[in-house]
């Protein structure tokens, strides 16, 4: 599914143009956006719980070189589900 049909399905769901819901969705994706950059922990209720993980610097080897390289530290946005969607997911 994509941004469109979310933003298709979403407002008929819930009764509001397709233009205040892609509007909302906007919204509700860089509040999530925002929250992330600034390492706060986004808990959904049923949903899951969405943290970033910082991966420290590594020591890489190329396989058919051998070549070994420093690969620098980053972020990682992770995805813990909820049990609830858990359990659905695994009745489904």
């Amino acid at each position: 599914m994509n941004n469109k049909e979310l933003v298709q399905q979403l407002s008929s769901r819930v009764s509001l143009t397709q233009q205040k819901t892609s509007t909302l969705l906007q919204t509700f994706v860089g509040e999530l956006q925002e929250q992330l950059l600034n390492d706060n922990m986004v808990h959904i209720q049923h949903f899951g719980d969405l943290s970033v993980r910082k991966l420290g610097e590594r020591l890489s080897v190329h396989p058919k070189t051998g070549e070994r390289t420093l690969t620098p530290p980053k972020l990682q946005v992770v995805f813990r589900q909820s049990p609830e969607l858990k359990e659905e997911m695994s009745n489904g």
